[in-house]
């Protein structure tokens, strides 16, 4: 069985022992997450059940493994002959989840 959810802006496939890097959550290690936003549940057998938008009572578990930043992008700004320059770095931070397991509805 497969899911697809819904985290922030961003839509995820997902199969139970999965790992995602998601937008950054608070927690530790090891901390259990609820994604209640699943937009579809799909069968083995071929099976799906399509949300409009959401799936009511479906949700999706996972734990997180770890939390990190990615690597430093840089920002410049010039604009000619006004002396004006700027630069800025800037890192985001995400968090990898790995999926439990895909509750369905009935």
């Amino acid at each position: 069985m497969y899911a697809i959810i819904e985290d922030g802006s961003h839509q995820f496939r997902v199969h139970e022992g999965d790992r995602i890097t998601v937008d950054h959550r608070d927690g530790e290690a090891g901390t259990e997450l609820v994604f209640p936003r699943v937009l579809l549940l799909a069968a083995d057998d071929g099976n799906a059940v399509i949300g409009a938008p959401y799936i009511e009572q479906a949700t999706v578990h996972a734990r997180i493994v770890n939390q990190f930043r990615s690597k430093k992008i840089i920002i410049q700004k010039f604009r000619r002959r006004k002396n004006m320059r700027r630069r800025n770095g800037h890192r985001q931070p995400y968090t990898v989840v790995q999926i439990t397991s895909v509750v369905s509805p009935s």
